[in-house]
């Protein structure tokens, strides 16, 4: 008896051990491309500026993220998303409305399959995308944060092209070693980007089909050597969604599309309060249109 409830302890503390709390953060920034400056064109029209919060699309976004077992909460000034898979649900909350809207995975499938069925029929293509992938150790170091980082360049071509073209994606990953919370958020990250990927099939109502290549250069990045505390990616080979909505955005597939900076660091492993995935006080919920 005493051996069993010996062993069930040091369980509960390996298990412990092994879903350990995380609180790190995370910048992207828009850098350039077809997409970002059709989109800021749009934005600038008096009739789109005020739909859809489009002013602030593609703007440079920094979160907060918590990590707690199966529970991830990414904190912005503008928006936060509570991601639980337990639950099966994804919560969206908007700081400057005070609202908040839930939907479950499940419900996020039905509706990327219409909305991308919608697109489909107009531009041709899916959303299925498969990609060759190359990637190679350039050899060149720099120091990011104290810690020496090693440059990988990853480029994946689409196996298929569509109407708009034949997507390449470029990544240049700075790559540091991994501790015990940056391992812990990368086992967080790819549960949820396996959910995602279920629950989106590639497509971003905003992004088109470069929604898949950025679920894709996600998927890759986790298959390498380290921590990428810095990940640069260029999208090309495929044109704005909108085309030439906009004021004259560019529909030339070779063009980059989208080109972004994604800066990750200051891992802190530690109990992470439970008001973290909790929705602010006074905030109302928003239902969903059907």
């Amino acid at each position: 008896m005493n051996v069993c409830l010996r062993v069930g302890l040091l369980a509960s503390v390996a298990a412990g051990f092994l879903a350990a709390d995380v609180t790190y953060n995370q910048t992207t920034k828009f850098i350039g491309g077809s997409l970002i400056e059709m989109t800021k064109k749009m934005a600038s029209m008096p009739m789109l500026g005020r739909m859809g919060g489009m002013r602030q699309a593609f703007e440079d976004q920094h979160y907060d993220i918590y990590v707690k077992g199966n529970k991830e909460a990414r904190i912005g000034s503008l928006s936060s998303t509570i991601y639980d898979l337990d639950a099966g649900t994804v919560t969206r909350i908007d700081n400057n409305r005070r609202t908040y809207s839930v939907m479950t995975f499940d419900e996020m499938r039905e509706q990327m399959q219409r909305m991308q069925e919608r697109m489909n029929q107009r531009q041709g293509g899916s959303g299925d995308l498969q990609f060759d992938v190359k990637s190679e150790k350039t050899g060149q170091t720099r120091t990011i944060d104290g810690q020496t980082a090693t440059e990988t360049q990853v480029t994946m071509t689409a196996k298929q092209a569509s109407q708009s073209g034949q997507m390449v994606i470029k990544m240049d990953l700075w790559l540091v070693p991994t501790n015990s919370s940056m391992k812990e958020a990368v086992d967080s990250q790819r549960r949820l980007a396996e959910k995602l990927a279920d629950a989106m099939g590639g497509f971003s109502p905003m992004m088109g089909a470069a929604g898949g290549g950025m679920a894709a250069a996600l998927k890759e990045s986790f298959k390498q050597d380290g921590y990428p505390a810095v990940t640069d990616v260029t999208i090309s080979g495929v044109t704005a969604p909108a085309g030439p909505m906009g004021g004259g955005g560019n529909s030339d597939p070779n063009a980059p599309l989208m080109q972004t900076e994604t800066t990750t660091g200051n891992f802190v492993s530690g109990a992470v309060d439970d008001s973290k995935f909790s929705i602010p006080a006074g905030y109302k919920e928003e239902k969903r249109r059907h």
